[in-house]
């Protein structure tokens, strides 16, 4: 309650922790990545789709070609 001088035991120090070692995990912590992992590794390493890579390649083109005026002012930014 509000009115309790009690100190709150139990969660009020789990934030502090450090990261637990793999050895140091709790039962639910190791069976939830268990479950994940079966879940979700068979789709995680499927390849990616074709168009994606293609998006992605295009994109990275784009990223690496010089543009025009990169010496010049970013926007919004005038000299008078």
């Amino acid at each position: 309650m509000a009115g309790d001088d009690k100190p709150r035991g139990g969660r009020a120090n789990e934030t502090a922790r450090p990261s637990m070692k793999a050895s140091d995990e709790r039962p639910f912590d190791l069976w939830l990545q268990k479950q994940l992992h079966a879940m979700y590794d068979e789709i995680a390493s499927e390849p990616l789709p074709t168009d994606l890579l293609k998006l992605i390649d295009r994109d990275a083109a784009k990223a690496a070609e010089p543009r025009n005026g990169d010496d010049a002012e970013p926007r919004g930014t005038h000299k008078k």
